[in-house]
C-alpha cells in the first residue's frame, strides 16, 4: 500500500510503521520501524531447529564424558565444537532477530540514520545530507543464488533499498515485498529530498 506525504503516520503492508514528528519545526524528523517478525510456522521450524542443535551437544557431551579420550580425540571434539558453536550463534542470532528485532531508519535535517536494532537497541549508522547519494531498490540479478538464500526465513539477509555513500553501500529494508519496498522509497525519498533543502535554505 502507498503513502501520502500529508499523513503524519500509518503502515506499510503488515511489517512497516512511520511516524512524523514535529512537522514544520526545526526537528522535524520522520521514523520508520520495519518488524522483522516471520510466520508462526517459520518460528516454530526456527525454534525446533535450536533445540535441536543444542540437544545435539548436550548428547555429544554426555558421551564424550562417560569414556577415557584416546589419540586425537581432544583435536576431534575440538574441531567439532567449533563448528557447533559457529552455527549454534548463527542459529540463535536469527532466531532473537525474527523475534525481537527491527530496523529503524530515522530521516531529520541533518541526515538519514539506518539501525539493526534487538528491542530498543542498536548501534545506527548516520550518514549527512549531502554525503550519500541514489536512494534506490537494490537491483536484483537472477543469476546471484545467494540472493535466494538471503531472502529464506533462517537469513537475516534479503536487503531491498540502498544508498551509496563514498566507497560504501548502505542496505535495509530486508525481505520487504516488491510492493512495500516501493512503497517505503516513495516515503523515503522525498522526505530525505525536502529535508536536506531545508539544511541548505537555513
Amino acid at each position: 500500500m502507498g503513502t501520502r506525504k500529508e499523513r503524519a503516520s500509518g503502515d506499510i503492508g503488515v511489517r512497516i510503521g512511520f511516524n512524523w514528528h514535529d512537522r514544520g519545526t526545526a526537528t522535524e524528523r520522520l521514523d520508520v520501524e520495519i518488524s522483522q517478525g516471520t510466520t508462526p510456522t517459520n518460528m516454530a521450524l526456527l525454534s525446533t531447529w535450536l533445540v535441536l542443535w543444542l540437544g545435539l551437544e548436550a548428547a555429544v557431551l554426555y558421551f564424550w564424558t562417560q569414556e577415557p579420550t584416546q589419540g586425537n580425540a581432544g583435536l576431534g571434539y575440538g574441531i567439532y565444537t567449533a563448528f557447533w558453536a559457529f552455527f549454534a550463534f548463527r542459529i540463535g542470532k536469527v532466531w532473537m532477530w525474527r523475534t525481537r528485532g527491527k530496523e529503524i531508519i530515522t530521516v531529520d535535517r541533518r541526515g538519514i540514520s539506518v539501525a539493526m536494532a534487538f528491542g530498543r537497541r542498536g548501534l545506527p549508522d548516520f550518514f549527512a545530507h549531502g554525503a550519500y547519494q541514489k536512494l534506490e531498490r537494490v537491483k536484483e540479478n537472477p543469476t546471484q543464488i545467494l540472493r535466494t538464500f538471503e531472502k529464506a526465513f533462517w537469513s537475516m539477509g534479503g536487503e531491498t533499498l540502498q544508498f551509496k555513500s563514498g566507497k560504501r553501500t548502505m542496505v535495509f529494508g530486508k525481505q520487504l515485498t516488491e510492493r512495500d519496498a516501493d512503497a517505503l522509497l516513495r516515503l523515503l525519498r522525498p522526505a530525505a529530498e525536502r529535508l536536506s533543502k531545508k539544511v541548505e535554505s537555513a
